[in-house]
Formats: structure tokens, C-alpha cells, sequence
């Protein structure tokens, strides 16, 4: 295939490119009304949380009205009889079949509130209907994926500001040094540094001990922040933006300790504050003995608290998490203080995420809060009074998929933890205020959602609000993915994955297979919960594809070993477990042929599928790469940084794609946004040039598409010409 530099200056949407969206939106189409709901509309509480509402899906008429105490549902009005009781209070307004209100809102007794954004009516419990002011409109907009740990409580006795709380001193600083001044005598200084400079000096906030003899400021080194130039031909601009790579300089703040006294101040050394990413917070306590600090290493090896000391004039690591590979920090890092010198303390020491309770004034741990099997995922809440809390964890089912997410109660003492929202399914919740009931969602990518009302306190079903069904999906020809798990390269975890077979089915044609892969260390990426159509997955199979989707070894989600299989090494991404995988699978699916192996991807995903051409060209025939990190050097530093570590060395250069540009095999489709302002456009560029310098011209084509940022393949005319370079070269049955 010769080399093809593509400017798409317009989307091509004529000729086949129409066509084959519009076969696309047809199908869409044909299924969307069949499908279940994946939630329910216009859930609206009551403030006391003691009645809820929701509509049926993409009804504007019916409406059911929920008595949480009871688990009594019921319709919340007939439809006909509002509309003319409305109707008798607006003599004025001409008749209509839809109905006038947009929202229903259950009040606290029990009544219901009809409102628009302009007018409301109070439907009382015998049915009469007032007029009345409408309520705010609730806020909208999806929440998107949430990798948060969860809510964060440090406590803090620090008391901010230059005066100290006493009022008897003021601390300025000074061309970055700290000047201290005595209230009574304004007019004396004493200079507390002399080495500070404007890029190398001491700033605030100034954090003053409550007893106003000490406090606490930052020495920062600030180091400029390289910049990365975004271009964009349609628009005719360039646009610097900060975008530090691995190994850059990096700005560092160092916590610093001074005394109104004749004491020196006093800072933590390397032994006890390593090279940092990122330092936060400066924290005394209320005996102003001690001042606590938090730090991130350069490299992500770990992250942890310090503590001086004002009995001592010591600094010392109070706790720590750390790991020779890596810690991922961003990701699992979570501190609950339930006082002064009691945190709750999240840890992988067990070779998987849990909670502990730690004693601040030791750094010793008391006990764990959560334990095995699995993780502890996220912290919903925490009850420091009743010595309670709430949290989401994943693989503590026997007999389900490890990904699944379940709602747990427990308490502070580590009991057993009760699984509040129990089935063979991943569930999401939303809770009333004030957390009494919550809504459990659950489902699967074969098993439609279930409603559920549940009791917080133990999960005790209320009321089955919803229960959806496939029948009308089948009945009109879509197929459910096939959800499949099998051992991992050593025989030692079970990998899972889901197939979406092509569509129409013929059981007697083989059909080349395609896998979608993102295997970016930072979480797992096999949906989990219910959808009917998802692009990447159902286009491909639209033109006789199977279309396959595997979490391998180095993902998130599954323990530290299983995580850690990405250290220093992302052009491992799974690929010997996937392989497996698909190998076994296809052993009982004998119209899957594993001849014609495509890969497609982006972002990580993208560098995933070069890697598998280059390293596993004899399994993978073709691959579709956007948008790529080809080169963990030219992006972002601290994704990288996070799993490749700090300092660079020679694992580095191993796992670019250039490295093995004279590997490749199979044929490659290459894409870009030439505004990518995620990842450095450099990394396909150079890319480009190595396979061009490996002699790989035929072999490869490049598409830049002007304008476009991170992800442009995603653009319907890039699916599209991507979709048509996997029929060229993987031939399904009748193209």
C-alpha cells in the first residue's frame, strides 16, 4: 500500500462514506427504541428523602410516584385528568396533548409539584390542583468516569495569614525571602533568610502554629514549564501550552519551619522528603507541637505524610506507601482523618487496595478497616460518629467477574462488610438525601437493568422500580456480547473480555476478527454494565467482523501484581494473555478465524496496536493506531513518568515504537489530530519516519487531520476510512 499523507479538509460524508453511515444510523435506529432503559428518567427525591418520582422512558405522561418507607409505587397521576385540571386554571391557553409541565417534584408530605421553568402546580393528595411558583431547575450534565478514591477530610489547627494569632508579630516576604516584624515596632525588621531569590525563595500561604510561636512556608524552586505548540491550519493560529515531558526539570516546594524565637529553621532532608512530583499542605496541630506535610516522590514510587517536630526540631516520614515499581498515586491515594491523630489511610501493602486505620501520633497502623478478597474501590461516605462508612469495592463475588462493583456497609472495627447491593451483576447507586434508600442499578452487557430501591442500612430490597428486558432487541436482531474469561499467560489469573459476533450471523462463514484495545495502565476498560450500541464495537460488525474487547495483565482493578505487570514495560500491554485469550476462545467458535486479526486504538490504545504489529505480527495482520504515545519520552510526563519512572533510563528507548519499526509485518493505518493538545503530535511524526527510514513505505499510510484534536479517529469520516482499510485487508465474507 503506497504512503498516503491525507488532509481531510472537510468531513467526507459522500458517496460510500454516506452510505456506510447511513447504514450505521439505521441500524441505530432499528434498535434504540427496543432497547431497555439504562436509567430512570427524572429520578427527583424529596429534600427528606422519604419520596421519589421518575417517568417512564421517553414518556412525558407517565409517571410513578414512590413512598421510599413502604416500597408503595404506584402512578403518580393519571395523565388525562391533570391535563384538563390544568387546562380549567389557564382558560386562556389553547388546548394541547402535551402536557405543560417538564418536571415532577415529590414534597415532603407527600404532594407532588407539576413546574416548568416558568410555572408550577401542587397537586394535592386528594388530586384538587393548585397553582404555585416552579422550584430551580436541577442541574444537568453527565458526571463521566470517576477515578476518585473518594472525599478527602484533612484536618488542620493551622491558622492562615501574616499576623500570627496572637497579633504580636507579622511575617512579609521579600524578593523570596522572610522578613519577621514585631507588631509594637513596625518599624524593625528581622530578616529571617538571606539566600532567597524571586525563582528560589520562600512563599506563603503563611501557616502559623495556633500558638502563634512558629510557622510554616514553602521554598520553591520554580523551574519554567516547557511549552508545546499547538497548530491548527483551519483556523490559521499557534498556541503555546505548558507540557512538561519525562525528565524535565520540575518546579519543587519544600515545607519550611520558622520560630518568632532565636531558633533556626528548619527543613526536611532527602532522606526524609525524597525528590518530590508535588508537595501539599502544611498542617500543625492543635498543641502547635507537630507539622504535618504531604508529599509525592518524582517518579511515583510513592507518596506519604511528614511530621516536624517542635519538641525535637526534628522532621521525620510519619507515613508512607511506597513501592520499588510504582504506586499509582492519582489513582489510589486516599486520606479520611476521623481526628486530630486518627486517619483512615488507603494501601496496597496487601498486594491489594484496603483501608486502614493508622494512628497520626505514631504512623503505626491499628488495624484494617476493609480486607480481601478484592479492593476497596472507592469511599462513599464516611460516619465518623457512628464508626461507620460506605464504600464501592470490586471482585468480592464468588462466581462473578472481578470488575464487577458492589455497594458495601462496614464498620471502623473491620467487620465482615455487607454487600448492600447483592446479584450477579455491576451496580451504580444514587442515594436519597441524607443516604437513608439509594436507587441499585444493576446490569451486565448481557442482562438488561433492574431498578432497585434498596435500605442503606442493609440493602434490604423495598420496591423492584424497573425491570428491563432484551426480548424486543433480539426479536429484531441484536446479539448480546458474549462475555468469556480464561487463564492469563502463566496459568494464574483469569482474563475477561467480551465478543460482539458480526452482524447478520451465518454460523457456516468465517469471519476475520478485530480487537479494540486501550490498555493504558490507569484502569480496565471492558464495559461492565448494559448499553445497546457502542461505535467502535457495532460498526465492525455492521460489515461481518467480530469485534472483541480484553483487559490483559498491566491494567487496573485486579491487585498490585496484575497492575504492575506494565512497569518499564507498556509495549507489554497484555498482549500474551490476549493472545491466549482469543486462542481460546476461538476453540469454541469455530466461524472466528484467527488467520485475519485486526487491531484498532487510540491514545494509549494507539501505541498498544503498533506494538502489536511490530512484537506480534504473526497474530495481529492489521492494525488502525490514533493519536498514539509512541514514544513515552515525547508525552506528557506524569502519565508516564507514573509507569515508565524517574530517572530516565534505557527501558525507555525499549518500549518506543521506533525501536522495532523494522518488525513491522502487517499494515498499518496511522492517524492524527494535527491539534492534539493530549499528546505531543511529535510522537506519530517521528513514527512515521522510522518506519519511512526501516524501509516500511508500502507497508503504512498517515492521516493528519487538520484541525483536529486528541482523538480524531473518532470523527465519523475517520471511522469510516478506518472501517475501509480493515476490509481491504481482512476480507470479510462478501467484500
Amino acid at each position: 500500500m503506497p504512503l498516503r499523507l491525507a488532509l481531510l479538509w472537510l468531513p467526507l460524508l459522500a458517496g460510500a462514506a454516506s452510505t456506510e453511515v447511513a447504514d450505521w444510523q439505521k441500524q441505530y435506529d432499528a434498535w434504540y427504541w427496543k432497547a431497555p432503559a439504562t436509567r430512570l428518567e427524572n429520578l427527583r427525591w424529596s429534600e427528606n428523602g422519604e419520596y421519589l418520582v421518575f417517568s417512564e422512558r421517553g414518556s412525558a405522561h407517565v409517571w410513578k410516584q414512590v413512598t421510599c418507607a413502604s416500597g408503595q409505587v404506584r402512578p403518580a397521576f393519571d395523565p388525562t385528568t391533570i391535563a384538563a385540571r390544568i387546562a380549567a386554571l389557564s382558560p386562556g391557553q389553547p388546548p394541547s396533548a402535551k402536557p405543560p409541565f417538564t418536571r415532577v417534584v415529590p414534597l415532603d408530605d407527600g404532594r407532588l409539584r407539576l413546574e416548568n421553568d416558568t410555572a408550577g402546580w401542587i397537586l394535592e393528595k386528594d388530586g384538587q390542583l393548585t397553582s404555585a411558583k416552579p422550584g430551580k431547575a436541577p442541574e444537568t450534565g453527565a458526571s463521566g468516569r470517576n477515578r476518585s478514591v473518594g472525599r478527602e477530610n484533612l484536618l488542620s489547627a493551622t491558622k492562615l495569614g501574616e499576623h500570627s494569632p496572637d497579633g504580636k508579630w507579622r511575617v512579609t516576604l521579600k524578593d523570596g525571602n522572610v522578613l519577621l516584624l514585631d507588631a509594637t515596632h513596625p518599624e524593625t525588621a528581622r530578616a529571617l533568610t538571606q539566600d532567597g531569590k524571586p525563582q528560589d525563595g520562600w512563599t506563603g500561604p503563611v501557616s502559623w502554629a495556633p500558638d502563634g510561636q512558629r510557622f510554616a512556608l514553602w521554598r520553591e524552586r520554580i523551574v519554567p514549564i516547557r511549552q508545546y505548540t499547538v497548530v491548527d491550519s483551519l483556523q490559521g493560529t499557534k498556541k503555546d501550552i505548558p507540557y512538561d515531558k519525562p525528565g524535565d526539570d520540575k518546579t519543587e516546594r519544600i515545607p519550611w519551619v520558622f520560630s518568632v524565637a532565636a531558633e533556626a529553621p528548619s527543613s526536611p532532608g532527602r532522606e526524609v522528603l525524597p525528590l518530590t512530583m508535588n508537595t501539599d499542605r502544611l498542617d500543625w496541630t492543635a498543641d502547635s507541637r507537630r507539622l504535618r506535610s504531604q508529599f509525592v516522590k518524582r517518579g511515583f514510587t510513592g507518596h506519604g505524610i511528614i511530621e516536624f517536630s517542635a519538641d525535637t526540631h526534628r522532621w521525620r516520614q510519619l507515613l508512607v506507601e511506597e513501592d520499588p515499581k510504582f504506586v499509582y498515586t492519582y489513582g489510589s491515594r486516599y486520606r479520611y482523618d476521623l481526628e486530630e491523630n486518627q486517619t483512615l489511610w488507603a494501601s496496597e501493602r496487601s498486594g491489594f487496595n484496603q483501608l486502614y486505620l493508622v494512628d497520626l501520633g505514631t504512623g503505626r497502623t491499628i488495624r484494617p478497616v476493609t480486607t480481601g478478597p478484592g479492593i476497596m474501590k472507592q469511599v462513599v461516605a464516611v460516619d465518623a460518629k457512628a464508626g461507620e462508612l460506605l464504600y464501592f469495592g470490586l471482585g468480592r463475588s464468588p462466581g462473578e467477574s472481578p470488575y464487577h462493583q458492589h455497594l458495601y456497609r462496614t464498620d471502623l472495627r473491620g467487620r465482615p462488610p455487607i454487600d448492600l447491593t447483592p446479584g450477579d451483576a455491576h451496580h451504580t447507586v444514587e442515594f436519597s438525601p441524607g443516604r437513608k434508600y439509594l436507587v441499585d442499578t444493576a446490569s451486565r452487557v448481557d442482562l438488561a437493568p433492574a431498578f432497585t430501591l434498596r435500605a442503606s442500612a442493609d440493602g434490604r430490597a423495598l420496591a423492584t422500580l424497573s425491570v428491563g428486558t432484551l426480548e424486543k432487541l433480539q426479536a429484531a436482531g441484536w446479539q448480546e456480547p458474549i462475555r468469556f474469561h480464561t487463564k492469563d499467560r502463566d496459568g494464574k489469573f483469569d482474563i475477561w473480555g467480551i465478543v460482539h459476533r458480526p452482524y447478520p450471523f451465518d454460523p457456516k462463514q468465517k469471519y476475520p476478527v478485530l480487537e479494540y484495545i486501550y490498555a493504558g495502565p490507569q484502569d480496565s476498560f471492558v464495559p461492565r454494565s448494559f448499553t445497546f450500541w457502542n461505535n467502535n464495537h457495532r460498526e465492525p460488525t455492521l460489515k461481518g467482523f467480530y469485534v472483541v474487547q480484553i483487559d490483559g495483565r498491566g491494567t487496573w482493578n485486579r491487585g498490585k501484581e496484575f497492575h504492575q505487570e506494565a512497569w518499564r514495560n507498556l509495549r507489554d500491554a497484555g498482549f500474551p494473555d490476549r493472545i491466549r485469550w482469543l486462542t481460546e476462545f476461538a476453540k469454541g467458535e469455530p466461524s472466528l478465524d484467527l488467520g485475519r486479526v485486526g487491531i484498532l486504538g487510540g491514545s494509549a490504545g494507539g501505541q498498544n496496536t503498533v506494538h502489536a504489529l511490530l512484537l506480534h505480527g504473526d497474530f495481529y495482520r492489521a492494525g488502525a493506531a490514533d493519536c498514539g504515545c509512541y514514544d513515552n519520552r515525547i508525552d506528557k510526563l506524569w502519565w508516564n513518568e507514573q509507569w515508565m519512572g524517574y530517572p530516565l533510563g534505557p527501558w525507555y528507548a525499549a518500549n518506543s515504537c521506533a525501536t522495532d519499526a523494522a518488525r513491522l509485518r502487517g499494515h498499518l493505518f496511522l492517524s492524527v489530530g494535527e491539534s492534539d493538545s493530549n499528546v505531543d503530535v511529535k510522537c506519530t511524526y517521528d513514527l512515521r519516519d522510522a518506519l519511512l527510514a526501516a524501509g516500511k513505505k508500502d507497508l503504512f499510510e498517515l492521516h493528519v487531520v487538520p484541525g483536529a484534536n486528541h482523538g480524531a479517529c473518532e470523527r465519523t469520516d475517520m471511522r469510516v476510512k478506518r472501517l475501509q482499510f480493515f476490509i481491504d485487508q481482512l476480507h470479510p465474507p462478501g467484500r
